[in-house]
């Protein structure tokens, strides 16, 4: 099974289009290799028809080009490649544990962005990347990705969620210009509301204006950017209409929801696996503000 027929060739590597079948016995050595497996997105492969199995899925996938990486003398040291069926061409890449260290992967990696940006005419490449994984961040960082985004994720074999990289690269430079999305929350009582999120979700003070105050930054993160939003004083009075915010964490739903119980947060029900993948739990505010903790399921 080859998805296509293009062999890409660099210094020291030869890029050859992925055969499942011919290729599987040579690339057992990585994918079923616990510590190459480490990141991956499934578990260790039990063996060589595990592996094949494995390969011909990825590369039956619509928009898939996945190339065997071997050295000059023929040997497979892994698999580079562009995932298929994703709304921006993924790059994807692994190597066998002996081949770790010479620059193999940035090799490989770079030969793929470089056919996808060029005679591909791909408008951008993008790899989510594990946060914690710092040697694959450095191959994307050479191969000339940035950071685009970050998200939750938890594989089902994984003990609990964790937080990916996305980075990517366009095959001309795009201007951002739009940073974020800040949510504006009116409230009866800023300082309480502060206390409250403080205690429930561990957020801090961005900023404060007034004393007590009336305007306020709410952060998630304990940096100076991330996810944040805003409230804003109203009348006693004054009728508020409640706003619905969704919180994309990357930890368990059910530390979460014990943490806003023990602050005294209203929160309605417990943690709820939902039909699109996640765990989800509603803080409810004074004024009817529905705050939805969502984590990967």
């Amino acid at each position: 099974m080859r998805a296509h027929d293009t062999t890409l060739r660099t210094a020291r590597l030869t890029l050859t289009p992925l055969d499942p079948a011919a290729d599987a016995g040579q690339l057992h050595r990585a994918y079923g290799d616990g510590e190459v497996m480490r990141w991956w997105t499934r578990p260790v492969c039990a063996d060589v028809a595990d592996t094949e199995r494995h390969l011909a899925s990825c590369a039956g996938r619509s928009g898939a080009r996945l190339w065997t990486v071997r050295t000059a003398d023929g040997e497979a040291l892994g698999m580079a490649g562009l995932l298929g069926e994703v709304e921006v061409p993924g790059l994807t890449w692994l190597l066998r544990k002996d081949a770790w260290g010479r620059g193999y992967a940035t090799e490989a990696a770079t030969a793929v962005v470089g056919h996808a940006l060029g005679d591909l005419g791909l408008d951008r490449v993008e790899a989510w990347v594990e946060a914690a994984n710092h040697r694959s961040l450095a191959v994307a960082a050479r191969a000339g990705l940035s950071e685009r985004a970050r998200i939750a994720q938890h594989y089902a074999h994984r003990d609990g969620p964790h937080e990916a990289v996305v980075l990517g690269r366009p095959r001309e430079e795009e201007p951002r210009t739009t940073l974020g999305v800040i949510a504006e929350l009116p409230v009866r009582d800023v300082a309480a509301t502060l206390a409250l999120l403080g205690a429930a979700l561990g957020a801090r003070t961005g900023f404060a204006i007034g004393e007590p105050p009336e305007f306020a930054e709410v952060a998630l993160t304990p940096w100076s950017a991330g996810p944040r939003f805003r409230l804003a004083a109203v009348g006693r009075r004054q009728r508020v209409s409640p706003v619905r915010l969704h919180l994309d964490v990357a930890t368990a739903a059910g530390p979460l929801h014990r943490r806003a119980v023990a602050a005294g947060a209203r929160v309605d029900g417990e943690p709820t696996r939902q039909p699109w993948g996640r765990t989800e739990f509603v803080i409810t505010l004074p004024e009817g503000h529905e705050l939805t903790v969502s984590a990967p399921a």
